[in-house]
């Protein structure tokens, strides 16, 4: 079984993008290990049945006298062909001061008007709320 068969196994299974990787130095050289990417605004994990199913496949496929390492965050496997496929990755996403929008004013100012915003939007709420101006 090679890594791409794998990705795709589990791209059609769970619906999960996953990225591989190939270790050549350390305990773990020669493993090659598959894990879920970022996306949706988190890593996911994979469904235990589903890691469960594939251990014992991939227990069939192997021939090492080294084990193979199946959890929910991630499967390694022992010396397979390494072609990987290369998944569009999202980006995380960035806080407020790190975007690249344009300002106006201070840090202050902007406090300010949002405090401000929020002392209309309850006043609005209130009991004349109906009878204040409006602004769209």
């Amino acid at each position: 079984m090679k890594t791409s068969e794998i990705q795709t196994k589990i791209l059609a299974e769970t619906g999960l993008k996953t990225s591989a990787k190939l270790y050549k130095t350390g305990s773990m050289k020669g493993y090659v290990r598959i894990m879920p990417i970022f996306q949706n605004g988190s890593y996911p994990s994979l469904p235990f049945d589903f890691v469960q199913k594939i251990k014992i496949e991939l227990a069939a496929f192997d021939y090492s006298n080294k084990p193979l390492l199946c959890t929910i965050s991630d499967i390694c496997v022992f010396q397979i062909k390494y072609d990987s496929i290369l998944m569009k990755k999202e980006s995380k996403p960035k806080p407020i001061e790190e975007m690249s929008v344009s300002q106006w004013g201070s840090k202050n100012s902007q406090m300010r008007l949002d405090k401000t915003a929020a002392r209309y939007a309850k006043k609005r709420r209130g009991p004349n709320g109906d009878k204040m101006v409006k602004y769209w």
